[in-house]
């Protein structure tokens, strides 16, 4: 009865185990610049396969639940001289990372939605990613 699976705060043998009862759909982990940076190589495998990567807290980074945004000195840099807000340089950063991430940033009004929308047209430089790691 089950078509498809999806699977969050997962590690890869997870994703393997599961791939044995059925197709893999989506793996949602929580993820950031700051948040779980390892798991970058489940992000490959999962694009790998086909499987759409969601990290959640992608914004929030170490503040989490908490609903702030981390502090981060190398991405209040590059957001000023993006011109955008520290937020839209982690939602660009997250979105960067392969064609099967997608984030989930979440909005409160019509205004952040739009910052949203255009934090993916938001192109960081070689020297960018190198400062976020």
């Amino acid at each position: 009865m089950i078509k498809n699976l999806g699977l969050s705060n997962v590690r890869r043998d997870h994703v393997d185990e599961a791939l044995a009862l059925g197709p893999v759909t989506c793996v949602q982990n929580s993820f950031s610049i700051d948040h779980n940076r390892a798991e970058t190589d489940l992000i490959t495998y999962c694009a790998d396969l086909g499987i759409a990567y969601v990290p959640f807290f992608a914004i929030a980074g170490d503040q989490r639940e908490q609903g702030g945004i981390a502090a981060n000195s190398a991405v209040s840099d590059i957001a000023r001289r993006h011109g955008a807000t520290p937020s839209q340089i982690r939602l660009a950063w997250t979105l960067h990372l392969g064609a099967n991430v997608l984030a989930i940033p979440g909005t409160g009004n019509p205004a952040h939605l739009a910052e949203n929308v255009a934090a993916a047209a938001i192109r960081l430089t070689d020297d960018d990613l190198a400062r976020l790691g």
